[in-house]
């Protein structure tokens, strides 16, 4: 199938992964600053990025952090379409030793309100359509990306960061999720993914491995689980990749850059 001659809709295109793919791929576009009425009807393809990743959320505000994290999805799903991708996250899998796969069913224990919503809103999808992708995708890097600790553990500039050296982290590169949505999308695979890293990473284990000699640590300690990345690995086997291989190609890439 040529994704050329396909009609995409991505949400959340004003930054992030959702501004990456929606260039990469010629998509229509749609973000905060447009109205859910304007919208088109009808799609092949519906890419869902959009996402209010806010910690700290007051009262007054909580319905807006909902809208952007769960009730724009169920409008969404009211549209015509194909094919809905939803971006989610490995975040929703409690902190824990054991091992998650896609057919896990976990206690629910979120660290805030934007996992929450994520686990609100693969539920609804899955009880609303059969023609969904969920990917469940783990932390993202990119030089447009959001900064996040891997980002500023490699900086070596003495940035303290709030997580502890005993946290562990998951994370893949933009070119990946791309290349394994461009997969899913020209292959019509539905169903949920891990799509991750094969192998979680330590940060004290990164500045060791980096040499680095400025990195300031916090009290933080962030467990994230073992992720069997097999499913979605047989789509597409650069995720065979160890996250710390993963940051070594961010950092060559870079540097090139």
């Amino acid at each position: 199938m040529a994704l050329k001659s396909l009609k995409i809709l991505t949400t959340g295109t004003r930054r992030g992964f959702g501004k990456f793919i929606a260039k990469k791929l010629n998509t229509y576009k749609f973000d905060r600053s447009l109205k859910f009425c304007d919208l088109d009807k009808n799609y092949d393809v519906i890419i869902h990025c959009a996402s209010n990743p806010c910690k700290n959320i007051l009262s007054n505000d909580f319905y807006k952090f909902s809208y952007d994290n769960f009730f724009l999805t169920t409008e969404l799903l009211k549209l015509n379409f194909k094919h809905f991708i939803f971006i989610s996250s490995i975040g929703i899998y409690p902190q824990s030793h054991k091992v998650y796969n896609e057919e896990s069913n976990f206690e629910i224990k979120t660290r805030n309100n934007y996992e929450f919503l994520k686990i609100m809103s693969e539920n609804f999808i899955q009880k609303s359509s059969k023609k969904f992708t969920i990917l469940r995708v783990a932390g993202l890097l990119d030089k447009s990306s959001r900064i996040n600790s891997i980002q500023k553990i490699i900086s070596n500039n003495n940035k303290r960061i709030s997580l502890s050296p005993n946290s562990t982290l998951n994370y893949i590169l933009y070119e990946d999720l791309l290349n394994f949505i461009e997969i899913i999308m020209k292959q019509k695979k539905f169903g949920i993914f891990n799509v991750s890293a094969s192998k979680n990473i330590k940060l004290i284990d990164l500045k060791n491995k980096l040499n680095l000699s400025n990195v300031k640590f916090g009290n933080y300690d962030y467990l994230t689980p073992k992720i069997d990345n097999t499913k979605a690995r047989k789509e597409y086997a650069n995720l065979k990749f160890t996250t710390y291989q993963n940051i070594k190609k961010y950092i060559k890439k870079n540097k090139k850059n």
